[in-house]
């Protein structure tokens, strides 16, 4: 029973490791506007992603995002993290992760980890609200926080986390923005919560 928990944790690791904002594409190499032009390459299995329109349809799922924004996905393993960023050199983004649940583990095991994950190592998090809500009929686990001293980011962020689980996989979802910032881009980040649906 303590292996599987140690799994479960370390997953989970992995999940929020992912899905939190300081992970930008920065990280991934894809800071220039070489890449955003498609005349560059990408570090790792970093892809632009073309879009006819604003709507992203693969991977089991599909989404609205805002206006003039930019898509990028990571493949890591069967994990897949889309990235849909304002601006590659801005903090404002929103990540999507799509992660298959370890086996072995009961729903109700991986709804209790995610309703309050712990979020350590960067920065200081502060948690200012946990809420449930729900999407696509399924009830997800949102927590926000307040982050300040990141290594890669000047300024303290609003990082609200949403996380649920769905046939067999773990979704979850971060919207990111400057504490100055994250109120103004509640309609940009509804676009892509409010029309997101699962096909798998």
């Amino acid at each position: 029973m303590q292996k599987k928990y140690i799994g479960l944790i370390l997953t989970i690791s992995i999940i929020v490791i992912l899905s939190v904002g300081y992970i930008t594409l920065n990280t991934f190499g894809v800071s220039d506007s070489s890449f955003i032009s498609g005349s560059g390459s990408s570090s790792g299995s970093v892809t632009s992603v073309d879009m006819d329109g604003n709507t992203y349809s693969g991977d089991g799922v599909s989404f609205d995002i805002p206006s003039h924004w930019q898509v990028y996905k990571v493949v890591d393993g069967t994990n897949i993290n889309i990235n849909i960023v304002k601006n590659y050199s801005d903090t404002t983004q929103i990540t999507i992760v799509i992660a298959p649940n370890p086996k072995g583990l009961s729903n109700q095991e991986l709804i209790d980890s995610i309703k309050d994950p712990v979020n350590e190592g960067d920065g200081n998090w502060v948690k200012i609200s946990n809420n449930t809500t729900s999407i696509n009929g399924t009830t997800a686990y949102e927590n926000t926080y307040t982050v300040s001293n990141l290594s890669q980011f000047k300024g303290s962020l609003i990082i609200k986390e949403i996380n649920f689980i769905k046939n067999g996989y773990t979704y979850g979802f971060t919207f990111q923005a400057p504490v100055n910032e994250f109120n103004n881009e509640q309609t940009n980040f509804n676009i892509t919560l409010n029309s997101f649906k699962i096909y798998n």
